[in-house]
């Protein structure tokens, strides 16, 4: 080689070395900035907070299950479901499976992405009506990355473990999967409207024009009534000197009488008096005596009975 020439190589790999380091710095950028798309487009695909909330996950959590029923009535738009079956059955649906949450101990993360699967699944059958085999399919994409970093598929419920994977799993194959049928059912067939018609029967009064007493609100008033047609109440007659004659007869024939019992149990002797009490305690003990013997016997009678049907 040249010395001439040498110079030239020489500047000719240091272009190519600055054209490759270049390059490389160029990749590197590119790669960074792919993986912060990537990193975008999973928190932009992460099922949190799209139906609910942080805050409303949070209030929500503090309410009774009346309670719970009538604000996701509010948030769901489900104004009917007083008069609505189909909607009733929906707003048990998310009812029951927030409950669900409570009972897991899940956070607002989990919660707010559980319900929003809750909204897929049920939607995906009221809406898009597909199958059994096609909602399993769906449920399935869902699950995709839980319990995996990095996964370049995912299903936007990766705030999930393994084992909260399988309680999900089990809840909606109880819930909602097993009775799939009946859900179709719901979506799919218009309800009977049943119109209960009841007759009550009033009675109105008369017309004025015919022989009946005219009604309260036209008859006689009350001080004409008695001006000119209650009848006046009775005189008092005057007390006379024949009740005071009989009242005095009265009061010496009462004296009279204490007179003679008084006479009467000074002659009776106290023998003659413990023998009347005694006669008359004999036969009222002798009644109930004889009473108490007749159930004591009654009593051994049943016992004997119930002894001998053993």
């Amino acid at each position: 080689m040249r010395k001439s020439e040498f110079p030239r190589v020489v500047k000719t790999k240091v272009m190519v070395r600055k054209k490759l380091t270049k390059k490389i710095e160029k990749d590197d950028v590119e790669k960074q900035m792919e993986d912060d798309v990537l990193q975008k487009e999973e928190v932009k695909e992460s099922l949190a907070y799209k139906v609910i909330s942080e805050d409303q996950t949070n209030a929500l959590k503090e309410l009774t299950p009346r309670e719970l029923e009538a604000k996701l009535a509010e948030i769901l738009n489900l104004t009917n479901y007083h008069i609505s079956l189909p909607e009733a059955c929906v707003l048990d649906y998310y009812v029951a499976g927030f409950w669900f949450t409570k009972e897991e101990n899940f956070n607002n993360q989990q919660t707010s992405a559980f319900f929003t699967l809750l909204k897929i699944l049920v939607e995906n059958i009221k809406d898009k009506h597909m199958s059994l085999a096609e909602s399993l399919v769906e449920f399935k994409r869902l699950l995709v990355g839980i319990g995996m970093e990095n996964c370049p598929k995912s299903g936007g419920l990766e705030c999930f473990d393994i084992s909260q994977a399988k309680v999900i799993t089990n809840y909606f194959t109880d819930s909602l999967f097993q009775h799939f049928k009946l859900y179709e059912f719901l979506f799919t067939q218009e309800p009977s409207e049943e119109v209960i018609t009841t007759e009550v029967k009033v009675e109105v009064p008369p017309m004025a024009d015919i022989p009946f007493p005219p009604p309260l609100d036209e008859g006689m008033t009350e001080d004409l009534w008695r001006e000119y047609i209650m009848t006046p109440p009775t005189t008092p007659e005057p007390e006379t000197n024949d009740e005071a004659g009989e009242n005095e007869e009265v009061s010496k024939e009462k004296g009279k009488t204490d007179e003679i019992a008084k006479d009467i149990l000074t002659t009776i002797k106290p023998e003659h008096i413990k023998t009347i009490i005694r006669k008359t305690a004999d036969g009222i003990f002798e009644n109930f005596k004889i009473e108490v013997e007749t159930k004591l016997k009654e009593r051994e009678n049943n016992y004997a009975a119930k002894i001998t049907k053993r």
